[in-house]
């Protein structure tokens, strides 16, 4: 690390705030190939079929991103729809018989297909049990959130907007290019309105209704290698269905029975979604152990005999893991991992062998299960930090993984011990100077010693509530980011960890909302916005 002399000067004072730390100077030659997940042939092929991008749940593509240089985009390189909340999935199609494709999105108001060249919408139509209001009212609150009122005004703001139901984020676009929606109790399908025509309606094909056997809310969606459409619900049910709905498997999770009546009020047992890979393995956390599932092609399994197992993580607080799984090491990469945040109040990224335990592995001190592999604490290079919480999935490209920080600064008492308060204040006002978080963490398994280090941190940057994403491509991870109260998108170097460039947005309408900002294959950026769908289409 090099400094200037003022940064030399503020580290012998003990005062320096440096904005980037290389941690460790092997980064670059442990990163291993840079296989990327393998194809899942039953969804779309397209670089963002599904959330987090592949069944890996990577969140990173080989597609080229833009690459900056740092200005104001001007309003023609941003496209904008206000759709309602909560359109947290834009996936994109496979090609049709024309060579073109189209991007599928849900939010709680409407289920919408744009054309991939233009953003142009094609058709839309009401997501199911959604609230039929105006969307125009919408640029009411947005602004207030830009206006020159209080912290305690825009939070009650914030409070009246509220939260739509979660029932229906969880979506897959599959290999006939049909959009497959994970509500509450029940999955649907819906198609082009003239079949293999991408420029004709939407059409609902098909749909399936929770038994009443399986209870809980669905949490996360996922597809096998071999085509099975895999649910998880809150109450520790696993289900893979056929694609023509007609043959259910199910399991429940071990621990499922004897821990649920014993979590706080508003915990679930599941929360988040999870990984699968091309052998049946499915990797799903409940609130305190990691899972692997198998679907052996006939059922799913929880059997150690066919490759399952259940395995516990450091879990101070009693939440659980507040990231998706990642699987990490793919094709010829000697080591195969799966990693999440775990529980602790300060989180560490936490690393598991996917499959055999080495037979010379040791279990790591302060580790709960042998098959942790590593484990690091997520301080943002600050030894003496106490919390940090990310409610992200964990970015994985190579043996390189990325984790945000999402504790916002400053809170009042009577917000930050409301869970409702808190999650509010993520969603709508973390942009805000007096409480936006601060730092991002790579870290990197070294295959040679098989241990997990901190490859780098960087200080400055700060993304208020978006998934982060890789284009291994550009060599770039790019987040919904935030700069003097406005909304940016931000680009990091992905090897060095430096700020390479950022993009000054605006206001409320670029909130990323828990969105991701999904790299396509023409170096465009989309994401879902606090009321709609941005995205962002850079000249230079």
């Amino acid at each position: 690390m090099h400094l200037n002399r003022r940064e030399a000067a503020a580290l012998l004072a003990g005062t320096a705030v440096l904005p980037f730390i290389r941690t460790s100077t092997s980064a670059q030659s442990v990163a291993g190939s840079v296989a990327p997940p393998p194809r899942n042939p039953f969804l779309a092929q397209s670089s963002y079929p599904i959330g987090h991008a592949d069944s890996a749940q990577s969140d990173s593509t080989t597609d080229k991103g833009p690459v900056g240089p740092t200005r104001q985009l001007n309003p023609a390189e941003i496209r904008y729809h206000d759709l309602g909340m909560f359109n947290l999935g834009n996936l994109i199609t496979g090609p049709y018989k024309d060579g073109k494709r189209a991007i599928w999105t849900n939010g709680s108001q409407y289920i919408t297909k744009f054309d991939y060249d233009t953003f142009a919408i094609i058709a839309s139509i009401r997501t199911p049990g959604s609230v039929e209001t105006d969307t125009l009212t919408h640029e009411n609150f947005i602004k207030f959130f830009d206006s020159d009122a209080s912290f305690q005004e825009k939070f009650q703001a914030a409070k009246r907007s509220g939260f739509p139901p979660l029932g229906g984020i969880y979506i897959l676009v599959d290999s006939d290019n049909q959009l497959v929606v994970c509500g509450k109790g029940w999955i649907k399908v819906y198609g082009d309105q003239v079949p293999g025509n991408r420029l004709s309606g939407i059409a609902e094909r098909q749909h399936w209704d929770q038994p009443k056997n399986i209870p809980g809310s669905f949490m996360g969606m996922n597809m096998t290698f071999d085509g099975r459409i895999v649910v998880a619900t809150s109450e520790g049910y696993v289900l893979a269905i056929s694609r023509d709905f007609k043959d259910l498997k199910s399991v429940r999770l071990p621990f499922a029975e004897a821990e649920i009546p014993k979590l706080a009020a508003g915990v679930d047992f599941i929360r988040n979604s999870f990984a699968t890979d091309e052998k049946g393995g499915i990797y799903i956390p409940s609130n305190s152990h990691l899972h692997k599932v198998v679907w052996t092609g006939t059922r799913l399994s929880i059997d150690e005999g066919d490759g399952a197992w259940h395995e516990p993580y450091r879990n101070s607080l009693g939440n659980g893991s507040g990231s998706t799984p990642t699987l990490v090491g793919f094709g010829n990469d000697p080591d195969k991992l799966v990693v999440i945040t775990d529980g602790d109040a300060l989180m560490n990224m936490t690393v598991f062998w996917r499959d055999d335990v080495p037979k010379d592995w040791k279990q790591l001190a302060g580790a709960p299960s042998r098959r942790i592999a590593g484990y690091q604490p997520g301080n943002f290079g600050d030894p003496n930090l106490k919390a940090a919480q990310s409610e992200q999935s964990v970015v994985a490209a190579g043996y390189g993984m990325f984790v945000v920080n999402n504790e916002p600064r400053n809170l009042p008492p009577e917000i930050a011990n409301d869970r409702l308060g808190k999650k509010i204040v993520l969603g709508y006002l973390n942009h805000l100077k007096e409480v936006q978080p601060f730092g991002g963490q790579k870290f990197e398994w070294d295959p040679k010693t098989k241990t997990l280090a901190s490859a780098w941190v960087n200080k400055e940057v700060s993304s208020p509530n978006c998934v982060p994403f890789v284009s291994v491509g550009s060599n770039m991870l790019y987040l919904s980011g935030a700069r003097d109260n406005q909304y940016t998108l931000e680009g990091i170097d992905w090897t060095t960890g430096k700020s390479a460039f950022h993009y000054r947005l605006g206001g409320q309408r670029f909130n990323s909302f828990y969105s991701q900002p999904v790299v396509d294959a023409d170096a465009r950026v989309m994401y879902g916005s606090t009321y709609g769908v941005v995205r962002l289409q850079p000249k230079s």
